[in-house]
């Protein structure tokens, strides 16, 4: 079986952290399987060697990545296309799609969801199978575009071998946020229920958060490498996912690998990941500030339950790896071309 893996994204956060933790999952036990990834020159360092390399390169949401990638597609003499994002380029190969989440739908912007809506949609009823990474994200697309559940396949994200092992831990009393600065994260709410907590920073990881510097209290760090990520979980009072939606939660999940302790919004995925292992907190009321602040106090001060809370976590993340994703995902392959 020779698959074609878009890999344009394999920089990004959560959708690069997919592709890569995949790819080498999927190379690592390929059998006689091989694996091309689409991707620019520039991203080639970031391939595992086993994959063949397309180098291809287009905007991204663009009508040049439709018809440039589709061709180079169709060019590869692959058997089947994996599209790990839902704007599937215009191919006559068999595709399958990966769709994380539908935030995209509910994007302010409403010529912005009318796209999301047209592309998940094409993507939807095109596609062999259908991907995506948690169950409830696979209720809302039954839900929203009408498909059968059997179209739909789960296939969890697992943890990077950096978050599975012991290590050192960072210092310093501080809660950790992890991700980007888009609205439906819920960073204010983060930030505002953090100015008031006595004794503890609150730390911000990923984005550049440059709107957020002069606040006192807060440490913006900007991109870190896995390394002093996984230090940042471990020395974590607990990191903090305050999301309105997610589509699976990996800071969540690779939080619980390194051992640190983990307060999520109520959001089905987030609660789907994290099980018992984790605090949830309504935050789709008012004041959502004070009901995440209460949380984070009670972590602070509770050491007994941060223990039991991280012990939960480490049994749970062990559940979620590349390799079972991968095998998850090579039977969808399979099923799709009908071998």
């Amino acid at each position: 079986m020779r698959v074609g893996i878009d890999a344009r994204k394999i920089a990004d956060f959560g959708i690069g952290t997919y592709i890569r933790g995949l790819l080498q999952a999927l190379v690592t036990a390929a059998g006689d399987d091989t694996y091309l990834a689409f991707a620019p020159e520039r991203l080639a360092h970031l391939l595992p060697a086993e994959v063949e390399h397309v180098a291809i390169d287009a905007p991204h949401y663009s009508i040049q990545e439709l018809i440039a990638v589709g061709r180079a597609v169709d060019q590869a003499g692959i058997d089947l296309f994996h599209a790990p994002h839902y704007v599937v380029p215009f191919t006559r190969t068999p595709f399958v799609v990966t769709v994380h989440d539908l935030i995209h739908l509910h994007h302010p912007n409403p010529l912005a969801r009318m796209y999301a809506r047209q592309m998940i949609g094409r993507a939807v009823r095109n596609g062999r199978r259908v991907l995506t990474v948690s169950e409830a994200v696979k209720r809302d697309i039954v839900a929203v575009f009408g498909c059968l559940g059997d179209h739909v396949v789960v296939t969890p994200n697992g943890v990077g071998a950096p978050f599975a092992a012991p290590g050192p831990a960072a210092e310093g009393r501080y809660f950790l946020y992890v991700g980007n600065d888009k609205p439906h994260k819920n960073v204010d709410v983060l930030v505002e229920a953090s100015t008031s907590l006595e004794g503890s920073a609150l730390v911000l990881t990923g984005a550049p958060f440059e709107r957020f510097r002069a606040r006192d209290g807060v440490v913006v760090t900007g991109f870190v490498d896995d390394g002093e990520l996984a230090a940042l979980y471990r020395g974590a009072i607990a990191l903090v996912m305050p999301s309105r939606e997610e589509g699976f939660g990996l800071p969540a999940l690779e939080a619980m690998a390194c051992g640190g302790v983990v307060i999520t919004s109520n959001d089905p995925a987030l609660v789907e990941i994290t099980g018992d292992a984790a605090l949830h907190v309504n935050l789709n009321g008012e004041p959502d500030a004070d009901a995440l602040r209460d949380a984070m106090r009670r972590l602070a001060s509770d050491e007994a339950l941060r223990r039991t809370l991280a012990s939960r976590g480490i049994e749970r993340a062990r559940t979620f790896t590349w390799r079972r994703c991968a095998d998850l995902t090579r039977g969808v392959y399979r099923a799709s071309i009908g071998r």
